[in-house]
């Protein structure tokens, strides 16, 4: 055979070959692009953490924890376990689910020995949602000035970002293969030499580097994602929105100020008249469990909780105090040791903030700043308290000057001045640095 025909022979079977690499290479690309779309699917979050949290804290959390077995199993991954359509009928009405003879929910509620969960008919299958997306996220983990904090631990949500990253590497690096030989087959037909990856990068890069333009625009990208990075970091510092320490006991806003209706100022008196909102003191929490020892708590199935006993929370009270469950009365040379509460809400020493300017003269509730502690199990930093945030308040909150015995004597020349417009805070100086800062 003539070298022109076997030249051409060559040339026409390294094409082929090309072509069959090329087919392969895209049924890879198009299974990968699959896998992909699927992953990125179920990395999707299915409901609002957030929302489902609070939710959580009002109807699953007397009965469930995130990371361990209480009266039911712990929730940490639990849609791991179970798929959505099953939790979400086992979570409405576990009884009926039961009756339609589903397996697993018999060998569940068997497995407590015939102890029923409540129903939850009035939950939507957004806020299952919400709250199975919680039990996947846990509880947000803040790490305040000067230490850490230990929360909840829970399964951490499937992130296939990286297998997504990998993928897509192999992906462009099998695309990159193709079109270079391809192109140096070309340059073989011409009868030019055959170029390396080297060669082409080097050729980007001078082509880049000689485009003064391009330069231009890829410094001041840099730039400004530098300084827009540097912006929110400065800004998060000492920030501590959801701090959610670890407390010695375990507290109940939820029980106390919610269920039964407990006013914030029984334990809290001295916001009324005092800067601080204070912390009560052991002697005021006896003043409720002398009598109310959590020895009458029960299951969902009637049985005593603590077969009697008083609660383990309830019982660090009286051995911090020196009470004698038995006798029903103060043991006589008791050495009280103090309750260690750890403080949620720092402000920084150069600001300053007066409980009774807001609660007794602005008459504010402390769900303004506090947010709605009724339905906190566990307390947490609700709001910002940044410097914009009180600002904003300020700006927006109408002072309530009448029937107010502290603005008697400014009432009449307030109106004067502002002749009916609403007056805020800020139109009677409460923008003032001195106000708010030493």
């Amino acid at each position: 055979m003539p070298p022109e025909l076997q030249r051409e022979a060559y040339l026409v079977a390294r094409m082929k070959h090309i072509m069959i690499y090329s087919k392969k290479v895209v049924t890879a690309l198009l299974l990968a692009l699959f896998t992909i779309s699927s992953l990125g699917s179920q990395a999707q979050s299915i409901g609002d953490a957030k929302n489902g949290r609070k939710l959580f804290k009002s109807n699953c959390g007397a009965c469930h924890k995130l990371d361990k077995k209480v009266v039911g199993p712990a929730l940490a991954g639990v849609t791991e376990r179970r798929t959505s359509e099953w939790l979400l009928s086992w979570i409405k009405d576990n009884a009926a689910f039961r009756a339609s003879g589903d397996a697993d929910a018999i060998a569940i509620y068997e497995e407590y020995g015939g102890s029923a969960m409540n129903a939850f008919p009035f939950l939507s299958d957004q806020d299952i949602n919400d709250i199975l997306q919680y039990t996947i996220d846990g509880d947000p983990v803040v790490v305040p000035q000067g230490g850490t904090v230990a929360t909840a631990p829970a399964a951490e949500p499937a992130d296939y970002s990286l297998q997504i990253l990998l993928t897509l590497g192999v992906l462009f690096a099998l695309l990159l293969a193709i079109l270079m030989k391809m192109r140096n087959t070309l340059k073989i037909v011409k009868g030019e030499d055959p170029e390396t990856l080297i060669d082409d990068l080097k050729g980007i890069w001078g082509a880049f580097a000689r485009n003064k333009f391009m330069v231009t625009i890829a410094t001041i990208t840099v730039g400004v994602f530098f300084l827009a990075e540097l912006y929110f970091f400065l800004m998060g510092i000492g920030m501590e929105q959801n701090y959610q320490p670890v407390q010695p006991i375990a507290f109940s806003h939820k029980i106390h100020a919610g269920e039964n209706k407990v006013d914030c100022n029984y334990c809290h008196s001295t916001a009324r008249n005092s800067k601080h909102s204070g912390i009560p003191s052991t002697n005021v929490c006896m003043n409720c469990h002398m009598m109310i020892d959590g020895s009458e708590i029960t299951t969902d199935a009637g049985q005593l909780k603590y077969d009697g006993e008083p609660s383990p929370e309830i019982a660090k009270i009286y051995a911090s105090i020196g009470w004698d469950v038995d006798e029903k009365k103060y043991i006589e040379g008791f050495e009280q040791k103090p309750i260690k509460w750890v403080r949620i809400h720092n402000l920084p020493d150069l600001a300053y903030f007066n409980h009774a300017q807001h609660v007794t003269v602005g008459k504010q509730k402390c769900q303004t700043c506090h947010g709605p502690v009724e339905e906190m199990d566990e307390l947490y930093q609700y709001s910002e308290l940044t410097m914009g945030w009180c600002i904003n308040c300020h700006r927006e909150t109408k002072v309530d000057i009448e029937n107010n015995a502290y603005y008697e004597g400014v009432h009449d020349k307030l109106e004067e001045k502002y002749h009916g417009e609403d007056i805020t805070v800020d139109k009677i100086g409460g923008l003032e640095c001195g106000k708010c800062h030493y």
